[in-house]
């Protein structure tokens, strides 16, 4: 597996982004959102509807563009994590994480013996480079980050465990479902909410963990960064299609009365 320069951008304290691809299936969209100069691409498949052999290729043509292909996850389940590490995903995002116990088994399913139970196989996942098996194996653990979604106010009061599970890279909000579960549906300007947030980001700061936050607004991340969150996943793709669709109508308008 080649050097994930993701990870190694938050190893120097560094702030990264990119976004959510929900609908591109070409390579020329992936070669769009790579000139765009974002570190990786987070290829959905828990609301989304890519099967494996596309996201194979859509993971493929991420690397080959020079940005960190990152999948997420429907649910926290060997096949799922596997599969998608096995298409070449440089990092596994895994929703809905709410103990210590289970981030264990994220990390488990994500790397290989000895830290892990990963199957050593196939390859995609070395981007189709000839490769030992054991230079497979020591590549694969040093480069496959996991990422755990905290979605549930009950998981903040376990983030100090989750944090102390040796092989977790970095903790990412999920703003819709935690702002869902703590009774305040999207009101992310809500004190409740952003205190929410600070205290994750002070979690973490003590075990040296990342923290990221989800927003289709670039600018929200001006409070999203002030509290402490390195790991920007900004916007989508189809957002980022209608976002400038509504800019150019209304541009239209403007001049053209």
């Amino acid at each position: 597996m080649a050097t994930n320069t993701l990870k190694q951008k938050l190893a120097e304290g560094k702030w990264v982004s990119g976004p959510i691809v929900e609908e591109i299936r070409t390579a020329g969209g992936v070669k769009m959102l790579a000139l765009a100069g974002h570190d990786f691409l987070w290829w959905d498949m828990e609301h989304n509807f890519y099967d494996w052999d596309l996201l194979l290729h859509m993971v493929q043509f991420t690397h080959l563009y020079g940005v960190t292909p990152l999948v997420r996850v429907t649910d926290l389940s060997y096949a799922n994590i596997a599969r998608a590490l096995d298409t070449g995903a440089q990092g596994i995002v895994i929703p809905r994480v709410d103990n210590a116990e289970q981030a264990e088994q994220a990390v488990s399913y994500a790397k290989y013996p000895p830290r892990g139970r990963r199957g050593a196989g196939g390859m995609a996942r070395n981007f189709y480079e000839t490769k030992t098996a054991l230079q497979s194996v020591e590549d694969g653990n040093a480069e496959t980050m996991v990422i755990l979604q905290i979605e549930h106010p009950d998981a903040i009061g376990e983030l100090d465990a989750i944090c102390s599970v040796d092989g977790v890279d970095v903790i990412c909000v999920g703003p819709q479902d935690l702002s869902v579960n703590m009774g305040i549906h999207g009101q992310f300007d809500n004190p409740t909410f952003q205190e929410a947030i600070g205290m994750i980001n002070d979690i973490c700061a003590k075990h040296g963990k990342p923290v990221g936050m989800v927003s289709r607004d670039a600018a929200s991340f001006k409070t999203w960064g002030d509290l402490g969150c390195r790991f920007m996943v900004c916007n989508s793709d189809l957002s980022l299609i209608f976002q400038q669709a509504s800019r150019d109508r209304k541009t239209l308008e403007e001049v053209l009365g």
